[in-house]
C-alpha cells in the first residue's frame, strides 16, 4: 500500500475537525430549538430569532463543514450504473478524472462566495428581522466547507490516481456479470 503523504494525512485531520464542528452546530442547533419551544411552551416567550438563526447559522455549519468528511469516507450519493461496468483499475482512473472536475468547480463555487462574504462581511449583513440577526460571519462557513471539499476530493483523486483507495467500496470483478 502506497504511504500517505503528509498533506494528504493534514487535509483528512482538517476533514475530521470539520466534521467535529458540524456536530457541534448540530447540538447547538438542537440547544436552541429545544430552548424555543420550552420557551414558548411553558414561558410564553419564545428565543427570539430561532428560525433566522437555524436558518443562517446552524443549517450551513451543519451541511458544509460535514462535506469534507463525507467524501473522505466516500459517503456521498453515486451514481455508478455505467462505473461498475469498469475494470477496477480504469474506474480509479475515471473516477479520478472526475474528482478533478469536481474539484475545479468547487474552488470556481468557493472564491464566487468569497466575493459574496466579503461584500455581506462589509456592510455587516443581518436579517431584515425584529431584532436583526446577525448572519454576515456565517457566510465565510460557506467558503470553509466548500474549499475543505475541493481539498478533500484532491485528496481523493490522489488515493484513485495512485490506487490507494480502498477498492471494497467498488464491485469486484467477478460481481459485474
Amino acid at each position: 500500500m502506497t504511504p500517505i503523504p503528509l498533506p494528504l494525512r493534514m487535509i483528512d485531520r482538517l476533514s475530521d475537525a470539520m466534521a467535529a464542528l458540524a456536530a457541534i452546530g448540530l447540538i447547538l442547533l438542537a440547544l436552541n430549538v429545544g430552548a424555543d419551544v420550552i420557551g414558548r411552551a411553558f414561558f410564553n416567550r419564545p428565543v427570539t430569532g430561532t428560525l433566522e438563526m437555524t436558518a443562517y447559522w446552524w443549517m450551513p455549519i451543519l451541511t458544509l463543514l460535514a462535506f469534507a468528511a463525507t467524501e473522505r469516507r466516500q459517503e456521498h450519493i453515486k451514481v455508478t450504473i455505467l462505473l461498475d461496468t469498469l475494470p477496477p483499475r480504469l474506474r480509479q482512473l475515471v473516477e479520478a478524472i472526475f474528482g478533478l472536475v469536481t474539484c475545479a468547480l468547487l474552488t470556481w463555487l468557493a472564491w464566487h462566495a468569497s466575493a459574496q462574504a466579503i461584500e455581506s462581511a462589509g456592510y455587516r449583513e443581518t436579517t431584515a428581522s425584529t431584532p436583526p440577526v446577525v448572519i454576515w460571519p456565517f457566510k465565510f462557513v460557506a467558503i470553509a466547507g466548500v474549499g475543505m471539499l475541493a481539498l478533500q476530493t484532491l485528496a481523493s483523486v490522489w488515493r484513485y490516481a495512485t490506487g490507494a483507495m480502498p477498492i471494497d467500496h467498488m464491485p469486484a470483478e467477478s460481481d459485474l456479470g
